[in-house]
Parts: C-alpha cells; sequence; structure tokens
C-alpha cells in the first residue's frame, strides 16, 4: 500500500511542477493524506474539522460503552456493525465519486460562459457599441478624414483590409479576448505601414488613432486577463480534482481488494472510477458477497470478525472523512472562482460605459448574475453535498 500510495504522490507533484503555488496546495493535499495513514487512529494529524470529528467518534464511544450491558459487544453484534460498515463505504465511494464527477460538468456553466465569449465578438452590440463600426469611425475621423486615397489606396480597399484584420477567421474561432486585442493593434501596424509610405497621413493622425483606440484595447485586455485568470484557476482546480480522483481511487480498490483479493488490479489507467466502482464495488455486489461469505457458516461470529477478507480498519473512517473534507473544499473553491470572474468582468465592463450605453452594459452585468445564480444552483444541486454527508455520517455511526 506505502508503495502504491508513494508512486501516486509523486505522479501528482510531477503534474503540477509548473505552478508552484499549485504544487505547494497539491503537496499538501497528499502530506496530510499520507501523515493521516501513518497515524491510524490519531485523529490530530489532519488540521482541519479534526474537532468535530474527534467528538463524533467520542460520543460514539461513549454510546458503545453504555449499551455494554445490552450485548453491544456481543461477536453477532460486532458482526452486524462490521457488516454495515463494509455495505455501507460503497455508499460513501459512490456519493464521492458523484460529487466529484459534479465539479465542472455543468450545462448551466456552459450558458454562462457563452454569454461572456459573445462580449469578444467585434460584431457585437450588446452593450452599445460595436468594435468593428468603432475602428471604421476612427479612422474615418482621424485617419481618412474624407479624403478617397490614402497614399494612393482606395479608401474603400483600406477599410476592407481593417474590417478583415477586426473580422479574421482567427477571431472568431477563438473565445477568448485576446485575438481581438491583436486585431486592433494590427490595424495601428497597418496604418503605421501606409504612414511610412506617403504624406497622407502625418504622425500626429497617427497617435491620435492610438489614443482613440486606447479605451477599446484596455476593455478587450481586461476581459482577456479575466478570462486567462479564470481558465488558469478553473485548470489548477481540475489538476486538484484528479488528484483527489486517484485517493478515491487508492480508497476503493483497498476496500475492494480486502474483500475480494486481486479484484482490481492497481495502476490500471485504462479504467475510470466510475467503470471500477459500477464492476467491482456496487453496494449489491458487496453485500452479495459479504453475505455469502457470513452465511457459509452463519454462527461462526469470532471466526468471520477474525477473517482478513471482513477486515474494516479503523484508519478507513480516517480516509472516508478526508475524502469528504476535500470535496467540499473543492466545491467551495470551485464557486469562489467564478464569483472572482464576475467580479473581473463587471469591473471591465463599469469601466467600458464611456465608450458603451451605460444601461445595456448594466443590463449584461444583471444578465450575469442572473447567470452565475443559476450555475451555482445547478452545481450545488449536481454536487450533492448533503448526500455524501448523509452517507458519511452513516458510515462513522455505530
Amino acid at each position: 500500500m506505502k508503495k502504491t500510495l508513494t508512486i501516486l504522490f509523486i505522479t501528482v507533484a510531477s503534474i503540477t511542477v509548473h505552478a508552484q503555488t499549485l504544487k505547494d496546495s497539491v503537496n499538501v493535499l497528499y502530506k496530510n493524506y499520507f501523515e493521516l495513514l501513518r497515524s491510524k487512529e490519531k485523529l490530530d494529524t489532519i488540521s482541519f474539522k479534526v474537532e468535530t470529528f474527534g467528538e463524533l467518534m467520542e460520543s460514539n464511544n461513549r454510546q458503545i460503552k453504555a449499551l455494554t450491558d445490552a450485548e453491544l459487544f456481543s461477536l453477532k453484534k460486532q458482526l452486524e456493525q462490521r457488516r454495515k460498515k463494509i455495505i455501507n463505504t460503497t455508499e460513501f465511494v459512490f456519493a464521492s465519486n458523484a460529487s466529484l464527477n459534479a465539479i465542472k460538468q455543468l450545462d448551466a456553466t456552459s450558458d454562462y460562459l457563452t454569454q461572456i465569449s459573445h462580449l469578444n465578438n467585434p460584431d457585437n452590440s450588446e452593450l452599445g457599441f460595436s468594435l468593428s463600426n468603432e475602428i471604421a469611425r476612427i479612422l474615418e475621423k482621424d485617419i481618412i478624414k474624407g479624403n478617397h486615397k490614402i497614399n494612393g489606396v482606395k479608401k474603400e480597399k483600406f477599410l476592407s483590409f481593417v474590417d478583415h484584420i477586426i473580422k479574421s477567421p482567427l477571431t472568431e474561432s477563438i473565445t477568448s479576448a485576446i485575438p481581438v486585442v491583436s486585431s486592433i493593434k494590427s490595424v495601428v501596424d497597418l496604418v503605421i505601414g501606409s504612414a511610412l509610405k506617403g504624406k497622407d497621413i502625418p504622425l500626429e493622425d497617427v497617435k491620435a488613432l492610438q489614443q482613440s483606440l486606447k479605451v477599446y484595447l484596455e476593455h478587450y485586455e481586461g476581459l482577456a486577463k479575466a478570462q486567462t485568470d479564470f481558465e488558469q484557476n478553473i485548470g489548477n482546480l481540475d489538476i486538484r480534482k484528479e488528484g483527489l480522483v486517484l485517493l478515491l481511487t487508492q480508497y476503493t480498490t483497498e476496500r475492494t481488494n480486502t474483500l475480494i483479493p486481486n479484484a482490481i488490479k492497481e495502476n490500471n489507467k485504462s479504467v475510470s472510477l466510475t467503470q471500477l466502482i459500477n464492476t467491482h464495488y456496487t453496494k449489491d455486489i458487496v453485500q452479495q458477497k459479504v453475505d455469502h461469505i457470513i452465511n457459509a457458516n452463519p454462527t461462526d461470529h469470532n471466526g468471520h470478525l477474525t477473517n482478513n477478507h471482513l477486515n474494516y480498519p479503523n484508519y478507513a473512517l480516517n480516509q472516508a472523512k478526508f475524502i469528504r473534507d476535500e470535496v467540499e473544499s473543492l466545491s467551495k473553491e470551485y464557486i469562489s472562482i467564478f464569483v472572482s470572474y464576475q467580479a473581473a468582468l463587471k469591473g471591465v465592463l463599469e469601466k467600458s460605459k464611456t465608450i458603451g450605453d451605460a444601461k445595456k452594459i448594466d443590463a449584461k452585468i444583471v444578465e450575469l448574475e442572473k447567470k452565475l445564480s443559476d450555475v451555482k444552483v445547478a452545481f450545488d444541486d449536481n454536487l450533492n453535498m448533503h448526500k455524501l454527508n448523509i452517507t458519511f455520517n452513516t458510515l462513522v455511526q455505530y
């Protein structure tokens, strides 16, 4: 087991080498997990939520002692409790996997991000301005100035080149605002190139163009930065999520192979956790196997309690708590990233009221906030922490 977990640690650490902050975060997760396994029954090795868990276990122990006279510790009763724990763990694993699968897999999220990507379309006028029209207007005002030609190039041809730059296939195929920023800069480069070839465009006009385009450049750069930060944060969270999936996979493998030795081959990357659970670790499969072992000699309670196939170590509960807590932590960070993204977008849009329609911009902010609210509701429904907590609480109760 230690060898497997060591390999698991090295794998995840290598994935995160490109981001020191993320690497530190994942390393802390695994350090806590390994410390938990080494300490077995020492619940104080995990720094978060240990007090609550310790109180729960202490309360359970008091209840057990109080019920000693009622034969709670009879061999038959112990076996019944062992059986419940083994079977109930399947429900916990199923709920944990479902919660992890919910992260980043929401239709509501797609709808929210689609609304944002529309803002990067040069023809979009939801904010009260269209970049394509604005650049054409600014060029007419600062550069063309009523002339039919610019250094020998017809106005229509010049504007068509500009329109092509702004509406290039690259800009249309990528949702990021970065291509739009590049297009605006390319327009300036085109004007500068034309200015160098003749006398029709003086330096002062180029400067005026740059100044006029500055606010639009800042707008799309703001959108680009907000999106880049968002995608990076989501990507980092996804790596943490995959690390937790590996831990849950290892946990499921241990519990399965204890009951059915070698049922699951470790380090089999071709099989997903969901497939593994469906094939080897559903409630029905485990219950049938446990009952088959017990029913083979139903009165040999002591023999069953010492049977390695029915072993259930106390540290398995600590592992379960660790996984439950990490799922909850990831879910909160996931929503936090979206909230931060929304705040960054709002800041960009508020600043851009000088170039757009303030009422339309306010309406877009309200719309995005509504979409984000839908994301939160859908996420909570799919994550279903309530279900995960119920399965965990059932698991630790006697």
